[in-house]
């Protein structure tokens, strides 16, 4: 199977677009949220959402993957709707009594005591969450065009309504609201389209198991982003989690600029059956999500110090360096999500990928606890780069049945441009953010152009693009 380069072209660069201005909205609300609720209440709403975040995969419990990778292998998606959303009901009664039962033996102070009614607005939104459907029919950069939408709508809220520290259980209501939105826009898509099938109870159990090993892989995988915050809120207090949940946000949002080249790659690696079509996919994804990692893992440490300055009002000194280190991880995201989301997930393989997040969680929280006390808070960010890299070898090794050996040609040709970028601006020592992010672009992107000719010549040649570029001429 060929690369369908309009479908992709067009998928990346809308989603390029509409990721750009989602990760603008997130920024100025960080910004607004540390200002006005200050570094306590901050601290206390980020360790709240991550509670309320956590509990999600026991919810969603990896049905949209376990569809996606049903359909890639061809299961009539309107025989999983009905099912699926019956189950997720089902979880998240069963979910909720568990919390209560929790609630009853907790002391007041628990998130998840203090914010229950917005945990049932999450789950709700869970259980209507239909994208899995959008993905499959190639329909995401639709659902990406509502989402920024709904994001700027939450921005012009946060803003105009949470002003003091009392307003923090507001300010999570606004964040969780797009997400809710954006369920019942995706459950009118599905319903509209399948509407309701015929649901077997006796088939219920199968569809559990099937979808088992995918709900263990977004429980692991939602707590890599989050097991840093909890062991700095248990062992630094609120006030350092919330400086800490910052830069740490700042990156989890620069991470998913490639959610994008994800959805693009996913919905066209769905249809492919063939080996060699799955190694050109994936090799072509590897490097578009590179493209995009390599400059700001690279060009961190030249922005930091500014960059936070200008995002957050409260500045911590034991927070120095924390962006940078963390920025690290983005590289082993991106082979966990390669390798593993797209190739080991959607190819039929999801319990070898859940095994090999598993070695990585368990390093992450030693390695902080063990160099926590020498070291302060840069230990959490180590603690994150070394989990998430060890997964990142892991799931490699364990594709390459289904892709063969990592293609170190385009590997290298996206890393050489970020380390030529990084050593010019580090002779030239530039002044001022804006000038560094200019004087870097234009480096790296010269750079990434004359070492990659012919994907530059690949986009380029997409018929778009070439019609608009002989009308200049």
């Amino acid at each position: 199977m060929s690369i369908h380069r309009r479908r992709l072209v067009f998928g990346i660069a809308s989603g390029l677009l509409m990721e750009g201005l989602n990760k603008v909205s997130p920024l100025l609300i960080l910004y607004h949220a540390q200002k006005y609720l200050g570094l306590a209440a901050f601290g206390s709403a980020q360790f709240g959402i991550a509670w309320l975040e956590i509990m999600q995969p026991l919810v969603a419990f990896g049905y949209a993957n376990y569809a996606v990778a049903a359909i890639s292998r061809g299961h009539d998606s309107a025989r999983l709707l009905a099912p699926i959303t019956v189950l997720k009901i089902v979880q998240m009664l069963l979910v909720l009594l568990g919390i209560s039962v929790f609630n009853l033996w907790q002391h007041a102070g628990h998130p998840l005591q203090d914010y229950f009614m917005l945990l049932v607005l999450l789950l709700t939104g869970t259980v209507l969450d239909a994208s899995w459907l959008a993905l499959a029919r190639q329909k995401v950069a639709y659902f990406s065009a509502f989402s920024v939408v709904l994001r700027l709508m939450s921005l012009v809220a946060i803003f105009l309504w949470v002003r003091a520290p009392k307003d923090q259980e507001l300010f999570i209501l606004l964040q969780l609201a797009p997400h809710v939105l954006m369920a019942l826009a995706t459950a009118y898509f599905a319903w509209t389209r399948l509407g309701w099938s015929e649901v077997q109870a006796r088939t219920l159990p199968g569809l559990v198991r099937a979808a088992l090993p995918f709900a263990g892989i977004s429980l692991l995988l939602v707590t890599y982003d989050r097991f840093d915050l909890f062991l700095m809120e248990r062992w630094f207090g609120l006030e350092a989690a919330g400086a800490y949940a910052g830069p740490a946000k700042v990156v989890q949002s620069l991470a998913a600029l490639g959610s994008s080249v994800v959805a693009a790659f996913s919905a066209e690696m769905v249809q492919v059956q063939d080996r060699d079509s799955l190694a050109r996919h994936t090799t072509l994804s590897l490097w578009c999500m590179l493209a995009i990692a390599t400059p700001i893992v690279f060009g961190a440490p030249f922005v930091e110090t500014e960059a936070m300055r200008l995002l957050f009002t409260h500045e911590a000194p034991a927070a120095r360096g924390i962006f940078s280190w963390l920025c690290l991880s983005i590289f082993a995201q991106v082979f966990i999500t390669v390798y593993g989301l797209q190739v080991l997930q959607l190819k039929g393989e999801p319990w070898r990928l859940f095994l090999c997040l598993i070695p990585g969680l368990v390093l992450g929280p030693l390695l902080a606890w063990a160099l926590r006390t020498p070291y302060g808070w840069p230990a959490m960010a180590w603690a994150v780069v070394a989990s998430k890299g060890l997964a990142a070898g892991l799931v490699v090794n364990a594709a390459r049945s289904l892709t063969g050996s990592l293609p170190w040609s385009p590997i290298l040709r996206t890393l050489a441009p970020g380390a030529c970028m990084a050593i010019a601006l580090y002779g030239i020592v530039l002044q001022g953010i804006i000038l560094n992010l200019i004087v870097g672009g234009l480096i790296y992107l010269s750079c990434l152009a004359l070492l990659n000719r012919q994907k530059v010549a690949w986009v380029l040649n997409h018929p778009k693009i070439a019609r608009a570029w002989r009308g200049r001429i």
